[in-house]
């Protein structure tokens, strides 16, 4: 689950043109592996768009480009910043948080709790409320694994990877900055609510918007992407277990859409591994090592032109009982991100190696 599974798997192998303009230098992002546990960086030409333009999304591709786009986020807010987020501890973030309250800027925080999280967000939550930021546990009994970031409620950051400073240099993860009005209106509606309801053992219902998967109840959305494939499946996830996506991808394979999944190679998921494998999805396997890099994004990108990409793991706990958000975008709103992301993952793919089960 998050960074705990990574960190086991291990020991057994950070006003809106300014910001974009800072963001631009780094918001597209492309890395190449080479073989071994090292890789290298190389850097795709970022999409700039033309005086006027409006880009509602863009990519900040780690660990190619880094955090500090997520940081500087944080210190260009004005009045508001709500921050949801399942691992904290980058003190540069929380300073950033802690600046920003300073300054007069209205921030809120909440850290989630269950799970190994108290122990893990103690002590940012401990700096933060001595601070005086308006910081909250999530509930102590659900899981709160979203990782978002909204500002000035016209820029909402969207993420895969937890504010978690020693993973940032080898873990592939992922960022969209958003600025379409109905996705920021609905995750900073949703923050609202879920900090000031009581606890209840269930998040409460989120604000919906057509381009926002939340959970809980994630699932169908998921399964419904999984089943329109026509042509090609790209999977890349931290967790694959949740019997109904197994069998969509399943289906999907031997319905003939060509069906590739990158995973960091774990134990946990080879009767996963071996399922859709025998269906005819070709899975490549990262080595889990302290140096190499560490497959956290999750992603589905069907036909080449509609991706998911956020919070969720294919696990049936992610996608159905978690505080989890996630993006559903395709090339009419997001061509440039969606034709990042496509080489990123093609990249990661051919320097992975297949898994014993799979045949090519």
């Amino acid at each position: 689950m998050g960074m705990s599974l990574r960190a086991n798997t291990i020991h057994c192998m950070r006003t809106l043109t300014g910001l974009l303009a800072r963001i631009a230098a780094a918001a597209v992002a492309v890395s190449s592996l080479s073989t071994g546990c090292a890789f290298e960086r190389t850097i795709a030409t970022p999409h700039l768009p033309g005086p006027g333009s409006v880009v509602p999304y863009r990519l900040i591709q780690q660990p190619d480009a880094g955090y500090q786009p997520i940081i500087d986020l944080i210190r260009s807010s004005i009045s508001s910043v709500r921050m949801t987020m399942y691992e904290l501890s980058d003190d540069t973030a929380v300073t950033a948080l802690i600046d920003a309250h300073r300054r007069g800027v209205d921030v809120k925080v909440i850290l989630n709790r269950a799970y190994h999280g108290h122990d893990t967000n103690r002590a940012s939550y401990a700096a933060l409320h001595a601070d005086g930021v308006d910081v909250k546990w999530a509930p102590n009994d659900v899981i709160y694994h979203q990782k978002t970031i909204t500002v000035d409620r016209t820029t909402a950051a969207v993420g895969t990877g937890n504010l978690t400073s020693k993973y940032y240099t080898t873990s592939r993860d992922a960022y969209i900055l958003t600025t379409n009005p109905s996705d920021v209106a609905a995750i900073a509606a949703t923050f609202e609510t879920d900090f000031n309801t009581p606890a209840a053992g269930r998040p409460p219902a989120a604000t919906t918007a057509p381009r926002l998967i939340w959970s809980p109840a994630a699932r169908a959305t998921f399964l419904q992407r999984i089943d329109a494939a026509v042509h090609t499946l790209d999977i890349t996830t931290e967790e694959l277990k949740d019997g109904g996506v197994l069998a969509a991808v399943g289906k999907a394979a031997r319905r003939g859409v060509a069906c590739r999944i990158v995973l960091t190679d774990n134990p946990a998921w080879s009767r996963a591994i071996d399922e859709v494998s025998a269906s005819g999805c070709s899975v490549h396997l990262l080595p889990a090592t302290p140096t190499g890099l560490y497959m956290h994004e999750k992603l589905i990108l069907t036909d080449g032109n509609t991706l998911i990409i956020g919070s969720h793991n294919l696990s049936t706990t992610s996608l159905l009982e978690n505080r989890e958000l996630s993006l559903q975008l395709d090339t009419t709103a997001a061509r440039e991100v969606i034709a990042a992301v496509r080489a990123t993952f093609n990249n990661d793919y051919h320097q992975a190696l297949p898994a014993s089960s799979s045949t090519r």
